[in-house]
């Protein structure tokens, strides 16, 4: 522990984020923004900004009357700050030098656990953050609501590690079909989405181009049987297996696909769960798991609203919501690198609330509890 001693914990989380290391264009604009800054260099605005999503302050004010702590003014290295400036350095911040960073982040990860067609799954699916209208016009998409949504791709390793691996943000009434084609992107990955995707030209695509899938079908699917396959094992933890198909689905007029296979299970809750998928290499216990695992992107973004600012948009600006919401996301995978190097089985949430306690504090006082034994 002793190399934790030199950093504070907010210094060892934000440690992650290597200016350095962007493209010529990033650091082209990380000059230039320092240039005309005349208090607020990028490095101490971005360190602020990410204090402030994942301490959830809920307005630029909020961030001002922090600087009231004397341990946040030598943490940043500045004594005061005033909300107004706050609001302009938000929305002047280029989102492809934010969306650089979180790739970079995102690469670190991938270095230190790297992802096989076995050892993980590609969670897609999309959340929508709700707006006041007469605040946010430029996102309405209901009469009398406004709403952006976040398409994401959760990399989902296991019950303890997942981290957001790529994602797009749409105005609320972009269909969730839009995004997926720019969402999947990793040959031989296993894609794991709701109905809300399913599509018959697509799942052919994906197929076409070497990716995996599992998905739920409709009830009105049209199924066309080409084989019925041996069931080794009747029950799954979910439930009943009634059948493991080969089939075509389409038919009649419709598009007809390629040969997948439906596997169909009557839930302990007496539903029928029929899944359809061109994993043909598992065994059906495994293709249930892979939907099940799917719920861990529902809990991913429960916490994102619940536990950062991402519900509450400080700019009404569209420049500064997008990158109130690249910021949280970031945040959220300096946590998940904290994990990755300690080896721990503690949530994201649990070292969130231990850090807010010990931001200011040696790293060692922050990290020691969750070394594993």
């Amino acid at each position: 522990m002793d190399k934790y001693n030199s950093k504070t914990s907010f210094q060892e989380w934000v440690w992650s984020i290597k200016l350095k290391n962007l493209s010529t264009d990033a650091q082209t604009f990380i000059t230039n923004y320092d240039y005309y800054s005349k208090k607020l260099d990028f490095q101490t605005t971005l360190n602020i900004l990410l204090h402030a999503v994942y301490e959830e302050y809920p307005s630029y004010r909020e961030m001002s009357r922090a600087f009231l702590d004397q341990r946040l003014c030598r943490e940043i290295g500045i004594d005061s700050i005033n909300h107004s400036n706050l609001s302009r350095c938000l929305i002047e911040i280029d989102a492809t030098v934010l969306m650089e960073i979180f790739r970079n982040l995102v690469g670190e990860i991938q270095q230190k656990q790297p992802t096989t067609k076995r050892n993980s799954l590609q969670l897609i699916d999309s959340t929508t953050i709700p707006l006041n209208q007469h605040l946010f016009p430029w996102a309405t998409f209901r009469s009398t609501k406004s709403g952006i949504k976040l398409h994401l791709n959760l990399c989902y390793m296991d019950e303890n590690n997942q981290y957001p691996e790529d994602f797009t943000i749409t105005n609320a009434k972009a269909h969730d079909r839009t995004q997926i084609e720019v969402l999947v992107n990793k040959a031989e990955a296993t894609y794991v989405v709701d109905r809300g995707y399913f599509d018959y030209m697509l799942l052919d695509k994906m197929h076409d181009d070497g990716y995996f899938f599992v998905t739920r079908i409709k009830k009105n699917t049209l199924v066309s049987v080409l084989d019925q396959m041996e069931i080794d094992d009747y029950q799954t933890t979910d439930g009943q297996v009634i059948s493991d198909q080969h089939v075509a689905l389409g038919g009649g007029k419709n598009y007809l696909t390629s040969r997948f296979r439906l596997v169909t299970i009557l839930t302990k809750g007496q539903k029928l769960l029929r899944l359809v998928t061109n994993r043909m290499d598992v065994s059906v216990q495994a293709i249930a798991d892979m939907y099940q695992a799917r719920w861990q992107i529902e809990l991913f973004f429960k916490h994102l609203k619940q536990n950062l600012t991402i519900k509450k948009l400080y700019s009404q600006d569209e420049q500064g919501a997008m990158n109130q919401v690249i910021l949280t996301l970031i945040a959220t995978l300096l946590t998940y690198l904290i994990k990755l190097d300690l080896g721990t089985s503690a949530t994201l949430f649990q070292l969130k609330q231990a850090f807010h306690y010990q931001r200011f504090d040696a790293a060692e006082l922050w990290l020691k509890p969750f070394i594993p034994t």
